[in-house]
């Protein structure tokens, strides 16, 4: 058995390369770094580690507020995914399986690497695509071309490229996407406060389930929520109201589904962007989309008569939800 490990900085993921076994654990790193050892051994416990052949691992958690530098997170969190699984090969940003020792040689180049092993696995098997992985925290948009990955390799290079949107659908406080909404004909300012996020909307609108949130969760780390309770569309709906220092009962239901269309709109927008310039860029009309957000891939490839496929429709919605960490998996399998 092979497993794929995706350390990321609010869940951490493990698939196998058979697709037997695949998790996600919702434990923020930012709150205390410490919290990773006790996902991993969760992990461990799960699975038979004398079926484990090979590990592979990738991560975007180095770039957490807990640690001073990229370089220090990285190495923080290769030695607690070795410490749990021993001799754990890490992809870098060559998209290069190295080795737990040759990481301290160059810790940049394996910050920051998990859509390359999402991106590397959907070109060997779409060779022309604009590849969209819309997660809890962040957009990746890649453009493929005759199977070659032709994205920037730091976080830097595609936030100015348009090719990393850091907006996602779970994590994302309202106030970062709006700046004013539009009520009953009339411009207000939003709050700066962080009231609500981006789970609040789409739980409003319907777009996510409850079970979707936090994924499978550490309680005593649960975020964006501070319980179990608090997943539901009420409470939602209460804080969203709060992005304009209002009670639920002073703008009413059908005020808050309104502020909500405005937050989708504006993240739809935001992609619609990205998609036409990587679009006419290279000539690509086909875009393969992954996460648990692709029904924003999906509304913004309809805008632009892009060619859209969801991959929860070949590979499964649960799959989908980690396919960094299935991708490193199935790579290191090859």
């Amino acid at each position: 058995m092979i497993i794929g490990i995706d350390v990321g900085g609010a869940n951490t993921k493990a698939a196998t390369s058979d697709g037997s076994f695949l998790t996600s654990i919702h434990a923020p790193l930012w709150r205390n770094k410490a919290i990773l050892y006790d996902v991993l051994y969760e992990i461990e416990k799960e699975i038979d580690e004398t079926e484990i052949a090979s590990a592979g691992a990738v991560m975007t958690g180095e770039i957490c507020g807990c640690f001073e530098t990229k370089g220090e997170g990285v190495s923080y969190i290769k030695k607690a995914v070795c410490r749990v699984f021993g001799d754990v090969k890490f992809l870098d940003n060559q998209c290069i399986f190295r080795n737990s020792s040759d990481v301290d040689r160059d810790l940049l180049s394996f910050a920051s690497t998990n859509w390359l092993a999402s991106a590397r696995f959907i070109a060997d098997e779409y060779k022309d695509v604009i590849f969209v992985d819309i997660g809890s925290t962040t957009t990746d948009v890649i453009p493929i071309t005759n199977g070659r990955i032709k994205a920037g390799r730091s976080d830097l290079e595609r936030l100015k490229s348009g090719e990393l949107i850091y907006s996602g659908v779970s994590r994302t406080s309202v106030s970062c996407l709006l700046d004013r909404i539009y009520m009953k004909g009339e411009e207000c300012k939003t709050s700066s406060e962080h009231f609500a996020t981006t789970a609040d909307v789409y739980l409003i609108i319907g777009r996510i389930k409850k079970e979707d949130i936090g994924c499978e969760s550490l309680n005593r780390y649960c975020y964006p929520f501070t319980g179990e309770e608090e997943k539901n569309r009420i409470s939602a709906m209460r804080r969203l109201a709060r992005v304009l220092c209002s009670d639920l009962e002073e703008i009413g239901e059908e005020g808050v589904v309104h502020i909500a269309e405005q937050v989708e709109e504006a993240q739809v927008n935001e992609l619609i962007t990205s998609l036409e310039r990587i679009s006419e860029k290279y000539g690509l009309k086909n875009v393969v989309s992954v996460g648990i957000g692709d029904f924003i891939a999906e509304e913004s490839s309809q805008a632009l008569n892009l060619n859209f496929l969801s991959l929860s429709s070949v590979y499964g919605k649960r799959l989908s939800a980690v396919f960094p960490a299935y991708a490193v998996a199935k790579l290191l399998d090859d």
